[in-house]
């Protein structure tokens, strides 16, 4: 019987140094592991920054060209407002002429009744 107890022990210490043997190197690769995954994490931070920057440039440029459209939008209601202040003073001389003619037809008419010869 006490050889069968030495065994127990024998294999319990070997188990127990297989352990101590193990768990390190267990250790190690969890912390190459971990280590790996914060290196990957810090390079997709670092990717999703860049990317926010971009995207934070395109903004800044998507405002630019809503600034430019307002302005030229502006621009073309003052050109809109020109012209259509030019069409009211081309239909205010258009109705000045007719009346001027009106008035000149009829003054030739008024002319011819008095003098149908002396009238052209």
């Amino acid at each position: 019987m006490d050889t069968w107890v030495i065994i127990v022990i024998v294999a319990v210490v070997l188990l127990l140094l297989l352990l101590a043997v193990a768990l390190p190197a267990r250790r190690k690769a969890k912390e190459r592991q971990v280590g790996q995954q914060r290196v990957e994490a810090r390079a997709r931070a670092a990717e999703a920054q860049e990317h926010a920057q971009l995207a934070d440039r395109h903004a800044e440029g998507i405002e630019h060209d809503r600034e430019v459209a307002e302005r030229e939008r502006e621009v073309a209601q003052e050109h809109l407002r020109r012209a259509e202040q030019a069409e009211e003073r081309v239909q205010e001389r258009e109705a000045l002429v007719e009346r001027e003619r009106t008035a000149a037809n009829e003054q030739r008419e008024r002319a011819r009744d008095v003098d149908p010869d002396d009238v052209v």
